[in-house]
């Protein structure tokens, strides 16, 4: 069943339910990098004000369903350094229990359309699990290309390797 929902900017009041989703999708391995220890509320606060600082580049935002409740985020933010600032680095998580709704492709739409419309993004690049069948299906499915391999990038706790896939998309 598809979900209903409205993306809209994050705001540092979000932190503590996006610190807590990724604690939980962190439990299962390998979906994101981060070990759960690793996440915390203070972090996420910290890049969302960094984001929605005046002449930043970059977008934070959040996926609302209509309990009001926060199902997804994700983010762009810019290489730091000029001769690699058009290239956009993307982040997104859909929330544990909201798989298969539409959230994810909901905030790809809007992170591509804003993309789209700001000359300072040429390029956003993300790295997936090669086992995140669901992410790479969405990813080629908006245009993403496969751009390389990272093979054993991935370490899980008990010794298992994954590897990450490095993918793009050129608005």
């Amino acid at each position: 069943m598809k979900a209903v929902v409205q993306i809209r900017a994050a705001t540092v009041e979000d932190a503590p339910v996006l610190a807590a989703a990724e604690i939980e999708t962190a439990q299962t391995p390998g979906l994101l990098r981060s070990r759960p220890d690793e996440l915390n509320v203070r972090s996420f606060a910290q890049r969302i004000a960094e984001l929605e600082a005046p002449g930043n580049a970059g977008r934070y935002i959040v996926a609302v369903n209509d309990l009001n409740e926060i199902v997804g985020h994700a983010l762009l933010d810019s290489m730091s350094l000029a001769r690699i600032a058009h290239v956009f680095r993307l982040t997104i998580v859909v929330h544990p229990g909201h798989a298969d709704r539409g959230v994810g492709r909901a905030l790809m739409n809007d992170l591509q359309r804003w993309a789209h419309d700001d000359s300072r993004v040429e390029k956003i690049e993300l790295l997936v699990r090669a086992t995140n069948a669901r992410a790479i299906h969405l990813y080629r499915s908006c245009g993403f290309v496969d751009e390389g391999r990272f093979v054993n990038r991935i370490k899980l706790d008990n010794g298992i390797f994954i590897d990450d896939l490095a993918m793009a998309w050129f608005p």
